[in-house]
């Protein structure tokens, strides 16, 4: 039984993609590449809307993102462990591991993966697949990360 899920955190034409906050063909492309690496139904896509934003307006995914399921999640806090629709999904399918890719590493990724962490999941990160804007402070968010028992994929 794989146990293990990823979480795709806020890869939405909001943040990522041509003159927004991640523009980066790199990421997506490394994003891409382990979406791929998953079985298409531990896949799962969350999507940040703010409280304000009207609900029947549907977020639009970056351009070129691999879609390959139809798990989607919505939050309105940092950490997509807020949604307690994601929760018991996971716990349906008793999921103990968690890898977390997207953007960004010191806010949505960082909070999902201390969160996930306090919630007795097995979280990964993998760097190349994490955008971030500002790199000298995710050198103390790894940090934290570590000391709240988060690995590092290599």
């Amino acid at each position: 039984m794989i146990d293990s899920y990823l979480l795709v955190i806020d890869m939405q034409t909001d943040y990522v993609g041509k003159g927004r906050y991640r523009s980066n063909p790199q990421l997506l492309s490394a994003i891409n590449g382990k979406i791929a690496s998953y079985p298409e139904d531990h896949v799962i896509y969350i999507v940040n809307r703010f409280w304000w934003e009207l609900n029947r307006k549907p977020k639009v995914f970056a351009q070129g993102l691999s879609l390959v399921s139809d798990h989607i999640f919505e939050k309105q806090r940092a950490s997509c462990l807020s949604n307690t629709a994601l929760l018991a999904f996971l716990k349906e399918r008793e999921s103990r591991k968690l890898e977390i890719i997207g953007v960004d590493g010191n806010g949505c990724v960082k909070a999902s993966a201390l969160a996930a962490a306090r919630f007795g999941f097995k979280v990964t990160l993998d760097v190349k697949c994490i955008g971030v804007t500002n790199k000298t402070k995710f050198t103390k968010t790894k940090e934290k990360l570590l000391a709240a028992g988060v690995s590092f994929a290599n």
